[in-house]
């Protein structure tokens, strides 16, 4: 039988008016991009897609069938009181101690959340950056354990550079006390000069993106426009923001390695195994 991956997106927000029209949720904007990339290293995989409206409760009735879960970005806070996003947390929380065949992805909002649900007895707190935005194409400096780990140092054969450019735009960012306080098994993706936790990843179980590898110059433009214009933000830093989104990014090597994540499991012969698909071995931890 051929390899079926299943994905239940969580989309937690819905794209500004000038963007929808295109992509009418989040989840399409990421479907859209791993399904790529399953084309190009992984042709025989089925991406089954599931998608939910959290802001309006809907979750799956079993997850039986899921594969991974992915939070989307939002314009909300992690640690806002809205009533969904409390749900939200707790439920990540469940998923991860209660249904362990199920891996998470979450990005910018996403990322937040899911590290303040699952690393909160561990200090690990969400809050506004006192530096501010971070907007437009940002380099993150890989941490070099992540690296190793992760497909051993290769993403589908392709060997993982030290850093990785991708379009930003937040103003809250994960804060932990230290690495030492971390469970073992976790570990810090990245970090750019403005903000340190780029991304988490614990292996087989959650990786998350501060950034936003779905975003293009177009969504990544608009959504500024319409956060920052009329004088919400002030002009030179939406002049700043918009120039800097302008640049190349690499969303498609970050879509490999977020599939590659999708795809681990612990298999036969230390190489990451999911319905039959045998991805690169891992190197050390």
């Amino acid at each position: 039988m051929p390899p079926k991956l299943r994905i239940a997106m969580f989309n937690t927000d819905t794209p500004v008016p000038t963007v929808r029209h295109k992509w009418s949720t989040y989840g399409v904007m990421f479907q859209e991009l791993l399904v790529a990339a399953a084309s190009r290293f992984t042709p025989d995989l089925t991406i089954e897609i599931t998608e939910w409206d959290i802001q309006k409760f809907e979750y799956p009735p079993s997850l039986a069938d899921i594969d991974v879960i992915l939070v989307t970005g939002s314009a909300a806070a992690s640690y806002d009181a809205d009533e969904w996003i409390s749900r939200l947390d707790d439920y990540v929380l469940d998923v991860y101690k209660n249904h362990r065949h199920v891996r998470m992805f979450g990005s910018c909002f996403g990322h937040q959340l899911i590290c303040q649900s699952l690393l909160r007895e561990y200090g690990v707190r969400v809050e506004k950056d006192p530096n501010g935005y971070e907007l437009g194409v940002k380099e993150i400096r890989l941490n070099e354990r992540f690296r190793k780990t992760l497909g051993g140092g290769s993403v589908f054969s392709r060997k993982t550079p030290g850093s990785l450019r991708v379009q930003m735009i937040h103003q809250d960012h994960v804060v932990i006390p230290t690495l030492e306080s971390l469970p073992e098994s976790w570990m810090v993706f990245g970090a750019t000069q403005h903000c340190a936790v780029q991304g988490m990843y614990d292996p087989a179980r959650i990786f998350t993106l501060q950034g936003h590898f779905e975003f293009n110059r177009f969504v990544n433009t608009e959504i500024m426009k319409v956060f920052g214009g009329k004088g919400k933000w002030p002009s030179q830093m939406l002049q700043d923001g918009l120039d800097g989104v302008d640049a190349d990014d690499d969303a498609e090597f970050l879509g490999e390695i977020v599939l590659q994540f999708m795809l681990e499991k612990e298999g036969s012969e230390g190489h990451r195994q999911v319905n039959g698909l045998l991805t690169p071995p891992l190197g050390e931890k």
